[in-house]
C-alpha cells in the first residue's frame, strides 16, 4: 500500500515515494522533493558533486599549464590551466555532464536541470537521438550563437525517446522534440562584470513551459564544453519570477 506524507510545497498529503529515484513527488502540484535521515528536506541542487582544490596547490598547477602552454597548443592544457586559475581564485567547478547524468530525466521524460547562458530568457533543449540533446540558447535558422549551446554526449540519459504516434523512427519524428522554460534572471548582488552572454545559469526544472521554481539557480563560467566555474548561487523571489514573466 502507498503511503503519502505532506508536500513541503502545497502542504496536500499526496507525495509519495519513487524507489527507482529515491525521492518523493506530490501527486497534486507535481513538487519532487528529498528528505536525509531526519525528515529534513534536500535540495537537489545541493547535492551536485563539486570538484574542488586548495586554493595554494590550485595555484601551483596553474603555473606549471602557464608554463608549458609557452610551447604547445593542446586544447587539454588549455583547459586544465583554465580550470586551476578558476580553483586558485576559490572557486568551484561542476561537471554538467555528470549533473545531467545524475538527476536524469523527471517521469514526463524531460531534463531535471536546465543550463541556459544568463542573457537569454527562454532556453530550449531539443531531444536527439540515442538518449542525448542539446540545450539551445536561440532559435531561428539565422542564429548566431550555436556555437555557446550546451551539447550533451548520445546515452547520457537512458532512454529511447517517444516517436509521434504512426511515425517512423526517424529522429525528426521524436514526440516533443523541442520544448523550452524560462530563464532565471540574476539578483544585482551576483551581476558579472562584461557581457552576460559569457556567463551561464544551472537550475531545476520543475515543470517545463513554465517558470522556475523558487528554488537555488547557480551561476557559471564556462571553461569547456562540460566543465563551469561557480560564481554563486541564490534563491528566486517571487518579484523575480513576476519579472521573467514579461520578459521576451
Amino acid at each position: 500500500m502507498t503511503e503519502y506524507i505532506e508536500c513541503i510545497k502545497c502542504k496536500a498529503k499526496q507525495a509519495y515515494l519513487r524507489k527507482e529515484t529515491n525521492d518523493y513527488r506530490c501527486g497534486k502540484c507535481g513538487e519532487i522533493f528529498t528528505l536525509d535521515a531526519e525528515g529534513i528536506v534536500e535540495e537537489k541542487i545541493e547535492k551536485i558533486e563539486r570538484i574542488k582544490m586548495p586554493e595554494e596547490k590550485a595555484k601551483e598547477e596553474w603555473k606549471k599549464y602557464c608554463e608549458v602552454l609557452r610551447t604547445r597548443k593542446d586544447k587539454f592544457l588549455k583547459v586544465m590551466k583554465d580550470a586551476h586559475y578558476q580553483m586558485k581564485e576559490g572557486r568551484e567547478l561542476i561537471d554538467v555532464y555528470e549533473v545531467m547524468k545524475k538527476f536524469g530525466l523527471s517521469e514526463k521524460n524531460k531534463p531535471v536541470f536546465a543550463i541556459a547562458r544568463a542573457d537569454i530568457t527562454e532556453v530550449y533543449f531539443e531531444k536527439l537521438d540515442e538518449g542525448s540533446g542539446s540545450f539551445q540558447m536561440e532559435q531561428g535558422w539565422n542564429r548566431t550563437g550555436w556555437n555557446t549551446d550546451v551539447h550533451l554526449p548520445q546515452k547520457i540519459f537512458e532512454i529511447h525517446w517517444e516517436r509521434e504516434d504512426g511515425k517512423s523512427d526517424m529522429d525528426w519524428n521524436i514526440k516533443d522534440k523541442k520544448i523550452k522554460t524560462k530563464v532565471p534572471i540574476i539578483p544585482v548582488e551576483l551581476v558579472p562584470e562584461g557581457d552576460l552572454k559569457n556567463y551561464y545559469i544551472l537550475w531545476e526544472v520543475v515543470d517545463w513551459e513554465d517558470l522556475p521554481p523558487p528554488k537555488d539557480p547557480i551561476l557559471l563560467k564556462r571553461i569547456s564544453e562540460n566543465l563551469f566555474a561557480v560564481l554563486g548561487c541564490w534563491d528566486v523571489t517571487e518579484l523575480e519570477r513576476s519579472v521573467m514573466r514579461g520578459l521576451e
